[in-house]
């Protein structure tokens, strides 16, 4: 059985992985849109990730409010310290709920989608995908970093 334990150390391993790619950039960088189709900044990738983990988390499983504003995460703006701030503070809570999220046995807020699932939406589904929102975007940034670092 999975734990919220085993969710929190994964948890962990990747924002250190959101840290360490963050490390190779500054105020400047953190901004810069790669020269791709669509494409997000680095700042822009730590904030839709640790909001759609809030969503998911915080929101859709225990049924706390959110002013979540989707679009306005692709075009956010910002510095090195507040991402910083953005992934401590997703980091903490995430800590601070971890009780409430291990306890949870139904979800409160039933998302409206049925994607990317075939079957109804449980907490363990829901948790999975917060974490799948993590790691897909952990290698997102990694790439995306590699490209603005280097001026690509």
């Amino acid at each position: 059985m999975i734990t919220i334990d085993d969710f929190l150390i994964f948890a962990n391993r990747t924002f250190d992985g959101f840290r360490r790619a963050l490390e190779r950039l500054d105020d400047e960088t953190i901004n810069t849109l790669p020269e791709l189709p669509d494409p997000n900044s680095p700042f822009q990738l730590v904030i839709h990730t640790v909001s759609a983990v809030d969503w998911w988390t915080s929101h859709i499983v225990l049924g706390h409010l959110s002013d979540r504003d989707r679009p306005s995460e692709f075009v956010a703006v910002g510095t090195m310290a507040e991402a910083q701030q953005a992934l401590d503070t997703s980091q903490r809570k995430l800590h601070e709920l971890g009780s409430a999220l291990g306890a949870a046995t139904t979800i409160a807020n039933p998302p409206e989608t049925q994607t990317p699932l075939e079957t109804q939406w449980t907490v363990g589904t829901c948790m999975i995908h917060a974490y799948e929102e993590m790691a897909q975007h952990l290698g997102h940034l990694e790439i995306t970093v590699d490209l603005v670092a280097n001026g690509s």
